[in-house]
Formats: structure tokens, sequence, C-alpha cells
């Protein structure tokens, strides 16, 4: 991989259609008005990317879970039914949430009591610093070691790394550059939510890659710990990448 980070260049987050006739200043508090705006929000979401990722734990059990890509905004989509998230802490459960490059996240929520309602929340600044991609290269060029190989699969050209996690124990990492930001798919678990992504084996490598990276496979041997006589191992790899024609309706939801 002749250049493994990209500055994040045209990459737009998912943004509303203002509304027209807002009420002269004097007429309505400023609060108000910002209401009134984002709540003419378009009617569908769109995307044209699928990623399906695949989990192995250490005692052989597998999930898989599907995350949804916008390629020209770069938003991420997580359907509650294809990603295998829940979001019991809310009584009528959210049926949508969106991941944005610039580190916002929207919740769609279907409340029994308030109705359709979209919940904001928003990641640490700090991994949107313009010094982040610099300081990721550095820690993984102190943990990682390329070992020469390279693949190409689903559009993706993916470039193996290698490092010790004990005397036996060994990490292999496959990753690739893209033209999008991965890290609302790596942060999605750093959110004050109750639905996370599967983490047996964690996606989050938003310390060691760079926004333009893409995880495409991890693996950890441990012949330090045995698994029914054989070395301890879990893995998370991306088994489909891919055009799709996904949409959300939104129609009704409106900003809590």
């Amino acid at each position: 991989m002749k250049k493994r980070f990209i500055a994040l260049a045209g990459m737009v987050g998912f943004m509303g259609l203002w509304g027209e006739g807002v009420l002269p200043v004097h007429a309505q508090p400023e609060l108000a008005m910002v209401t009134k705006n984002r709540s003419a929000a378009p009617q569908k979401l769109v995307f044209d990317r699928i990623l399906v990722y695949e989990q192995t734990d250490y005692n052989g059990s597998v999930v898989r879970y599907q995350v949804l890509l916008n390629s020209k905004t770069g938003q991420f989509g997580f359907d509650r039914k294809l990603a295998n998230l829940s979001f019991p802490g809310v009584v009528g459960g959210y049926t949508f949430v969106t991941g944005q490059p610039d580190g916002s996240y929207r919740v769609y929520v279907a409340d029994k009591y308030e109705g359709k309602v979209i919940m904001q929340y928003h990641v640490g600044k700090s991994f949107y610093a313009p010094n982040r991609a610099e300081a990721c290269h550095n820690r993984f060029n102190q943990r990682y070691r390329a070992t020469g190989r390279e693949g190409t699969q689903y559009g993706l050209t993916a470039t193996e790394y290698r490092a010790s996690l004990g005397p036996k124990d060994t990490e292999w990492l496959w990753v690739a550059e893209v033209p999008f930001n991965s890290y609302p798919l790596y942060l999605f678990n750093e959110l004050a939510l109750e639905a996370k992504l599967p983490d047996a084996h964690s996606i989050n490598f938003s310390s060691s890659l760079g926004p333009n990276e893409l995880l495409v496979q991890s693996k950890k041997e441990y012949y330090s710990e045995k698994v029914n006589g054989r070395p301890a191992t879990s893995t998370l790899k991306l088994i489909h990448f891919g055009p799709t024609n996904y949409s959300f309706d939104v129609t009704g939801y409106r900003f809590k």
C-alpha cells in the first residue's frame, strides 16, 4: 500500500433540506426557528453499499452483522433488523441509526408516548482532530509490521500486517484504503447507547487506523490459551462489500 493515509476531502455528512417560511425573529425565538428548520428533513434515507462482517469468538460462535453506506455522502446506516442491535432502554425501541463523517449520529426512535423522534449524539472531537491520522500512523507502526502480502476482493486492495501478542501469540490485520471515512462504523459502540454492534471481537480500530482505512480482517491467535486443545482464536472479517438499493423512510420523525 503506497500511502496508508489520505486527507479526507469532499466528504460530507447527511444534511437536511431547510424549510421555507420561517417567521421573523421578533415573532419566534431562535430555538424555535432551529426546531422548525430541522423538521423539514428528507422523507427517505438512501444507501447504495452494504458491508457484511462475520465475527467468530474464541468458543467458535459466529455472528454476522450488516452495515449500510451512502458512498456519495459518507453516511453510514445501522438498521435494527440487519445489524443485530437492540435498544432496550427506549420504550418503543429504535428503528434506525445514522452516523456521519463528522462524528454525529442520529437515532430514530418510535416511542409510543412521544411518537417518532430523532435523538442526536456526537463522539468526541478528538477523533476528528487534524493530526489524528498522523497519531494513528505512529501507533500503528509501533505495533504492526507489513508481511508483504496483498490481496484484492470486492474491489478493495488490502495489505496484511502482523503484530506479536506474546512468545507465540499473534495478531493479523488486513487493511484497505477507501474513499470514505470509516470512523462512523468504528466508533458506533463508543456512543452512550444501549445499542451495540456485536463486540466479542471489536471493530473499533480508531486508535490505530486512519479515517480512510477500512478493516478487512482481524485475527488473534493465542497459543497461551487453549480451547478444545487448540489455540484460542477470534476473527472479524468483511465477507461482503457491494452494491445495494436500501432506503429508510423518515416520514413523520421530528428532532427531540
